[in-house]
């Protein structure tokens, strides 16, 4: 291990001390921020939780219930729409071999 650690060239070095300068400087500041931030206040988390109004809520899950209906009958809508395509692919094909078939009996005729 002292080995590969002794063959690293200097800048190695100096980038391992920079990340770890950095790695100790965000940690230092995050702990400085979460101690003095207004998350850490007790009285505001219950505060905040007596506002919240359950009819709010219940209106919200009722909007989330047809948001889900509307998504539904987009998929449906897209997978006709798919079935429809392939149809259509199908008789073009079949448009296109007659074609061909026209073209080669016109040629030899």
């Amino acid at each position: 291990m002292e080995k590969v650690i002794s063959e690293l060239p200097p800048s190695a070095y100096v980038i391992f001390v920079i990340s770890l300068a950095v790695i100790y400087a965000v940690q230092r500041f995050g702990l400085w921020q979460g101690e003095k931030g207004p998350s850490a206040s007790n009285e505001k988390a219950q505060v905040a939780a007596v506002i919240v109004d359950p009819s709010a809520l219940n209106r919200l899950s009722d909007q989330v219930g047809k948001l889900v209906d509307s998504v539904v009958s987009l998929v449906e809508v897209g997978e006709e729409l798919t079935k429809t395509e392939s149809h259509m692919a199908i008789e073009l094909d079949r448009i296109r071999e007659e074609l061909r078939i026209q073209r080669e009996i016109s040629r030899r005729g």
